[in-house]
């Protein structure tokens, strides 16, 4: 046991029981994520309390805030953004609500954990790289139960508290993660490479099968960051094989498979109805009333926003109700902005604005530079993290992808074990 923890944990292995906790806890999190819906949650405060416990304990001359540079803070602010977003512009505005709360607070227990897991000398990949397609192929099984399906999604994936649009943003988070993960320490076993192509292939069908155009889209742009990344390594030849298939099995798609037909089709229909205004009040259409509404609330309070719901009480504003219908109108009041970004903007202002661009551009960088090291597992680790945030950045456009407490969890968890994988590696910690 204490040989498999060497290969996660690298140093303190007298704190024994402390280390095994995290290995445990690092290990499993991402395993039931979409299965059951306190799963990941749980491994949060789990993680929070042995970070605090672990601190406390230490002596002022074996630790102390000193010791965290520059980078490091950077990394715990973002993780605190949201939280201080919604606390900052609920001071503004004198109304102090708990609930609003809930997911930026799974953010930011996750980090003290980070700095845990960056003095542990955490190596993530070792452990995520196995869990990862393990998790994708048992998700796939779990979603082909009969008994697993929701009829109110009628046809497409979802589950009792995952909704396609969660599913499709999700499993083409952890797909891309997958497909970043081939090789990621040294070059896979047979087994291994199947498992995680098996992984692939199940991630892939479950994007199929939610839905998600938003998803959809942002899968392209994945492929293209790989290409960016091992494109080199690769055959010219090779690279355009794989694209080539990939052209061949989206146009066979659109050709042999209905639904995948009509969920393309009618993207162009309902765009081309909302800006015609002939059909506004259509998935599409509706979106982007959401979004222009979001802009026009948010110039009304761009310093501290609304908080969560305050905004439903200015629906009535004239230059709303003259430009949308009341249909568009009432479910903006119920659904929001459907855009990270709006829905950040719309409930804390400017500050919620900076709050998710931190949330996503912080560890982006830490990773783009980790893309240079001469470590292969640095290397490898800072490309899984960047398609991790990428496809957050990209879907964020169109859905609002931390707005549920398991997702913050997620994320949060995601960027301390990524992070402190990279960043503790770098040379006398003046690589980057």
């Amino acid at each position: 046991m204490k040989t498999k923890l060497s290969s996660v944990i690298n140093v303190e292995q007298s704190a024994y029981y402390e280390n095994v906790i995290i290995v445990i806890s690092v290990s499993l999190f991402p395993l039931f994520y979409l299965m059951q819906k306190a799963w990941v949650n749980a491994f949060v405060f789990i993680l929070f309390a042995v970070a605090v416990i672990h601190f406390l304990r230490l002596t002022k001359f074996s630790w102390n805030l000193k010791n965290i540079t520059l980078i490091e803070w950077a990394v715990v602010l973002s993780l605190c953004a949201g939280f201080l977003a919604i606390l900052i512009s609920q001071l503004f505005r004198l109304s102090i609500m708990p609930k609003p709360f809930d997911g930026p607070l799974r953010m930011f227990l996750c980090a003290p954990v980070f700095l845990l897991l960056l003095k542990k000398k955490l190596s993530f990949m070792s452990v995520f790289q196995y869990i990862l397609p393990l998790s994708l192929v048992i998700f796939w099984s779990y979603c082909l139960l009969p008994s697993t399906a929701s009829p109110m999604w009628v046809g497409r994936f979802g589950t009792s508290f995952v909704d396609p649009n969660t599913l499709g943003v999700n499993t083409l988070l952890l797909t891309s993660m997958c497909i970043f993960s081939i090789d990621a320490i040294h070059k896979d076993g047979l087994g291994l490479r199947c498992l995680k192509y098996a992984g692939v292939l199940a991630g892939l069908y479950l994007l199929y099968k939610s839905e998600t155009r938003g998803a959809w889209l942002a899968l392209p742009i994945m492929l293209l960051l790989w290409v960016n990344i091992h494109g080199k390594s690769k055959s010219k030849w090779v690279l355009i094989g794989g694209g080539v298939l990939v052209f061949i099995g989206i146009i066979s798609l659109y050709i042999f498979d209905d639904a995948f037909h009509n969920r393309v089709i009618s993207a162009y229909t309902e765009l081309s109805g909302w800006l015609t205004k002939t059909n506004t009040d259509t998935s599409a259409g509706l979106r982007l009333s959401f979004w222009q509404m979001s802009w026009i609330l948010f110039k009304q309070s761009p310093l501290y926003g609304y908080g969560d719901l305050g905004y439903q009480v200015h629906l009535s504003l004239p230059q709303i109700k003259q430009q949308f219908s009341q249909s568009a109108i009432d479910q903006f009041g119920h659904i929001g902005s459907h855009s990270e970004y709006l829905a950040n903007m719309v409930r804390s202002g400017v500050l919620g604005l900076i709050a998710v661009l931190a949330e996503f551009l912080v560890p982006a960088i830490i990773f783009n530079y980790g893309l240079k090291s001469s470590s292969h597992e640095v290397k490898n680790t800072s490309a899984v993290g960047l398609s991790l945030v990428l496809g957050m950045m990209i879907c964020g456009l169109s859905l609002e992808v931390l707005n549920l407490k398991y997702t913050n969890s997620f994320y949060g968890l995601m960027i301390a074990c990524l992070c402190a994988t990279v960043l503790w590696q770098r040379p006398a910690r003046g690589e980057y």
